[in-house]
């Protein structure tokens, strides 16, 4: 379960007023359902004379569930504050996955010339990797978790007779083409290849590649706030609230700093880009 807010903007009539000298405007809180029946809470907290939220009254009433709070872009808590804000866990980089797998097969690349690494520290890719046998001649993981991939490899061993290489170090992905990691800032300075990451990073030497903004599906877009970013959402919905079936997201990826004159296999990734 996860709670969203919402900011309401200051009530400066002397109406509010005289009500605030008296009684202190409220934290109101509203439970919404989700398309799978399970549930979150949507708070909505009135700004104050000096721009301030309640952070007090807002922890207050998301009771346990202030850690796990959504909130509105541009809205930072203090760092004294009795809430956080919640950071997504693991969607970021299953979007990432999908949308990298939908622009390689649209590229049409040749598998026997191509060898792909994919950055995944905490392992949550394991059960998916092996849709990128078809497209590559070598698969190789970066991560921290080698008791998860090692299931994976025992697995594409048996199914396909394929080895999957694993490694801890970053620095085994410069012999990759393709590259697949959340931050584009850990790929090695020297790198040559194909990047597809969530934040892009200058690399003389390489072509990015990043997802464009999600398009929740509609029974789940009705329900997110204004003001809340949707992937932030979409991934509170699936790791706080089991709904599983937005681990499938995907969008196209946009080429970053490429001309309009660039003929490069990465403008096919997303024929309806423009400079």
């Amino acid at each position: 379960m996860f709670a969203t807010l919402g900011v309401l903007p200051y009530d400066a009539s002397l109406r509010a007023r005289l009500r605030r000298r008296f009684s202190p405007p409220a934290v109101g809180c509203s439970r919404v359902t989700l398309p799978n029946f399970f549930s979150f809470y949507h708070l909505q907290a009135p700004l104050q004379s000096d721009g301030s939220l309640p952070w007090d009254r807002i922890a207050e009433t998301a009771g346990t569930l202030k850690t796990r709070l959504l909130l509105p872009a541009g809205i930072n808590p203090p760092p004294d504050a009795p809430v956080r804000a919640y950071t997504p866990a693991m969607l970021p980089l299953r979007l990432l996955c999908n949308s990298a797998f939908h622009a390689l097969q649209r590229l049409g690349l040749d598998p026997l010339s191509e060898s792909l690494c994919l950055v995944d520290p905490q392992g949550v890719l394991a059960d998916t990797v092996e849709r990128f046998l078809p497209l590559t001649a070598q698969l190789r993981v970066v991560t921290d978790d080698f008791a998860a991939y090692e299931k994976a490899a025992a697995r594409l061993r048996l199914k396909y007779g394929v080895s999957l290489q694993l490694a801890p170090d970053i620095k085994k992905a410069s012999g990759s083409t393709i590259l697949l990691l959340d931050d584009a800032a850990d790929a090695p300075l020297s790198y040559e290849g194909l990047i597809f990451t969530n934040h892009p990073c200058a690399r003389p030497n390489a072509q990015t590649l990043t997802p464009k903004s999600v398009a929740l599906p509609p029974e789940y877009a009705a329900l997110c706030p204004p003001g809340i970013d949707p992937l932030t959402f979409a991934a509170a919905a699936c790791e706080l609230c089991a709904a599983d079936e937005l681990e499938t997201l995907w969008t196209d990826c946009v080429p970053q700093r490429l001309t309009a004159a660039a003929a490069t296999p990465a403008d096919r990734c997303c024929p309806d880009w423009q400079t």
